[in-house]
């Protein structure tokens, strides 16, 4: 017989539910619709091209090009005519893509004609609210699995504050909008996570047989979470060493799952690689991201490895530094929640339920493994397509949330528990999300004003132009060599190659297998991504765009004194080193280069410089 007691306190959970279901949606839909300013993670650009080129059914191949890729495939091709109409795409794991392939596919985002931009009515791309919506209902998705994980372990008041916690946190909300993967991913370790829980439970019972079914299941998704993200390994390793000493008998599970991951993981991954020379190549330059005299950015866009070096005389002082770093961001990193610290206390309670003690451990061992693989590979941006921090967030929160309510409920406040409770939960939200629910009534001001056309992320992206006059510009059978490469296969749907730092790199290296694959290069686009995002002024543009920098200043040379028009380029008609073989860089982009014709895509900010006069075309 349910008491009145117990009847009220259930209609208070079910309205509590409601709320905060009704609260999280709406906000989520609030900043996807009125405050979204189009993606702004070259990342998530990458794959949504990427993923468009799968739903036309040209496979996983990519339009973004990095010269690393292009002289490693000619290599292994043995100076064979490469195919870059086709060129293999192998920086990315797959998963993720294809799941973007088929949400593209079924809003008909694949057939780049009918869905261009009206630079008139909008400026952001609806291609990017479609795959920031794929993130967002990942992220919801998420949230609803971290509830019902949380009533699992602890109860419904636990559950629902993480929510909330999530729910309200910047950060997460950030994550859910970027559309990159993690929102995705974080859906795959909650799920391992109930497969690990239903492990327990089973082991309680003595149900063998269900104990190998849910091991299999939990190292599936963890197979499909290493798919999605290459450096996810390192969760599945802090797995593997849990379940290894956990569960009995001793390393049966541990044993099974490693090998679900060679033959789900390694080996396709082994197979996608092969083209650019293998997996330890891959490897190779993920180290070099931390370790290398310059980041893997200037690997990639690098022709050869000759001149890049690793500064191994310090190696273990640096890796030191990032992996205190890890530990130093670890509350910025899981959305600066309040309760998150609180984990590592937690680790000192002992719970009597053995569910969420071996919870506990084994979120433990994953997030250790990934804090030194963050380390080794140099992972230290709070946003990015390869931090692990976040997806322990739900887990963190969730134990930190049970600690301060087990601190609570032997503090013996008898009736006043429920509304020391509440008032801690209360103290909570302000905490973690004080700030953003401050700045919520002037965004929401700011979103319904601009919801028309929408403030696009500039600098340095403006979709519209690289969308409409660029793709009149150009051609889809050459090259356009860029400084931003990942928005013009996005926005413009067009081939791009990363821009060298180097003209002799580019001459030397490049374009003779450009030729034998009967491909030239149109021409070339300089951005606000070399003039106008790089700290320290005029180093910083030398440092970031090398010999192709007088481009990048020509721009900033254009707006600080429009009248004068100046080609700055024209000044470089010999290289600074004697020795080089290389054209200088007048040959290539003055009035009588070859790339003679000067294009505005958007003022001074966008210059498209091309062999013949596109003008016309844009008309």
């Amino acid at each position: 017989m349910i008491t009145n007691k117990e009847r009220t306190m259930r209609t208070r959970l079910m309205s509590m539910r409601w709320i905060l279901l009704c609260l999280i949606v709406s906000l989520c839909m609030f900043q996807l619709c009125l405050t979204y300013r189009g993606m702004d993670q070259p990342v998530a650009m990458d794959m949504a091209q990427i993923g468009r080129q799968i739903a036309r059914g040209e496979g996983f191949t990519t339009k973004f090009i990095r010269p690393i890729d292009v002289w490693d495939q000619n290599i292994v091709n043995k100076n064979k005519p490469l195919n870059l109409d086709q060129f293999p795409e192998t920086n990315h794991a797959p998963v993720y893509p294809y799941v973007l392939a088929g949400v593209i596919k079924a809003t008909g985002f694949d057939k780049f004609e009918e869905k261009r931009m009206d630079e008139t009515k909008s400026n952001v791309y609806t291609g990017d609210r479609i795959v920031a919506a794929t993130s967002t209902f990942f992220f919801l998705l998420a949230l609803l699995l971290a509830y019902t994980l949380c009533t699992r372990l602890f109860d419904e008041i636990v559950a629902a504050t993480v929510v909330a916690l999530m729910g309200l946190s910047e950060l997460m909300l950030q994550y859910a909008l970027s559309g990159l993967p993690q929102p995705f991913m974080m859906c795959l370790v909650l799920g391992a996570a109930h497969c690990l829980v239903s492990m327990v439970n089973a082991e309680q019972e003595d149900k063998r047989i269900r104990i190998i079914v849910w091991s299999g299941i939990m190292y599936v998704l963890l197979a499909l979470l290493c798919l999605t993200c290459r450096m996810s390994i390192w969760c599945a390793l802090g797995m593997l060493v849990f379940t290894g000493i956990y569960f009995k008998p001793r390393g049966m599970h541990a044993t099974m799952g490693a090998a679900i991951l060679a033959i789900i993981v390694i080996l396709p991954t082994v197979i996608l690689l092969a083209p650019t020379g293998g997996i330890e190549k891959k490897l190779m330059y993920g180290i070099f991201n931390g370790f290398g005299s310059d980041g893997a950015e200037m690997l990639m866009r690098s022709a050869t490895t000759e001149a890049l070096s690793f500064n191994s005389s310090n190696f273990f002082l640096r890796l030191l530094g990032y992996t205190f770093a890890q530990f130093n961001s670890m509350y910025i990193n899981m959305g600066a929640i309040i309760t998150t610290p609180f984990f590592l206390l937690a680790l000192l309670n002992k719970f009597r339920n053995p569910a969420v003690e071996a919870t506990k451990w084994a979120v433990f061992s994953m997030w250790l493994f990934s804090c030194a693989g963050m380390a080794l590979f140099g992972e230290s941006q709070t946003i990015s397509a390869s931090q692990l921090a976040v997806l322990f967030t739900p887990f963190f929160a969730a134990f930190g949330t049970a600690l301060v309510f087990i601190f609570l409920a032997r503090m013996q406040l008898g009736e006043s528990f429920n509304s020391v409770r509440s008032l801690a939960i209360a103290t909570m939200l302000i905490i973690s999300s004080g700030l953003f629910l401050f700045q919520l009534p002037k965004q929401l001001y700011m979103g319904i004003w601009t919801s028309a056309r929408g403030i696009p992320h500039f600098p340095p992206y403006y979709p519209a132009a690289m969308n409409g006059k660029l793709h009149n510009m150009s051609n889809d059978k050459d090259l356009i060599v860029t400084d931003q490469p990942w928005g013009v296969a996005w926005y413009a749907d067009r081939k791009a190659l990363w821009m060298p730092r180097s003209i002799e790199e580019l001459t030397r290296n490049l374009e003779p297998i450009f030729n034998r694959a009967g491909q030239g290069i149109q021409g070339f686009l300089i951005t606000p991504s070399s003039h106008s995002m790089q700290a320290g002024g005029i180093s910083g543009v030398i440092r970031e765009a090398g010999d192709f920098a007088p481009l990048a200043l020509e721009g900033k040379l254009l707006l600080l004194a429009p009248r004068h028009n100046m080609a700055f380029a024209e000044l470089f008609t010999t290289n600074a080193n004697p020795k080089s073989t290389a054209r200088p860089l007048a040959s290539l982009v003055s009035s009588q280069g070859l790339y003679r014709h000067r294009n505005f895509i958007l003022g001074a900010e966008m210059v498209y410089y091309s062999r013949e006069d596109v003008s016309e075309q844009n008309k």
